[in-house]
């Protein structure tokens, strides 16, 4: 199980770093959309952000709160993700791209710290002794 939360935290962190990039790459890359005969659409890679940041908060996320009981990572991580489905389905259809942008990448910082800190406990839970239990008599 250990091993699937791990991966799935490397995963969260991968995604919401796409994320970010794709944020922060989308201005410069829609002025060159015209030029390769593309529209300005990119909803399809939006629908796999989604489901790539989504999946590891479940896989990663979760367990980890279980095994570690720290609830820092699970908080930021549904913050992060719930941050990311507004920019996404509410924030940019009502107020535009620099807003959805913006929300978008506040998103992506507060889902990599979580990946980040849960992968740190985690790991700290591996490393931890097992206590040795004595039975008063």
């Amino acid at each position: 199980m250990k091993k699937l939360i791990s991966y799935a935290d490397y995963a969260g962190i991968a995604a919401s770093a796409l994320c970010l990039v794709h944020c922060l790459a989308m201005p410069l890359l829609l002025a060159v959309f015209p030029l390769l005969g593309l529209g300005s659409e990119h909803h399809g890679l939006h629908d796999a952000l989604l489901l790539g940041v989504t999946v590891p908060v479940l896989l990663a996320l979760v367990p980890g709160w279980l095994a570690h009981r720290d609830p820092a990572p699970l908080l930021l991580g549904l913050a992060g993700l719930g941050a990311f489905l507004v920019a996404v389905l509410f924030v940019g259809p009502a107020f535009g791209q620099g807003a959805e942008t913006g929300l978008a990448v506040l998103s992506s910082v507060l889902l990599i710290a979580a990946h980040r800190r849960n992968h740190r406990f985690c790991k700290a839970c591996c490393r931890e002794p097992k206590a040795i239990q004595t039975v008063d008599r």
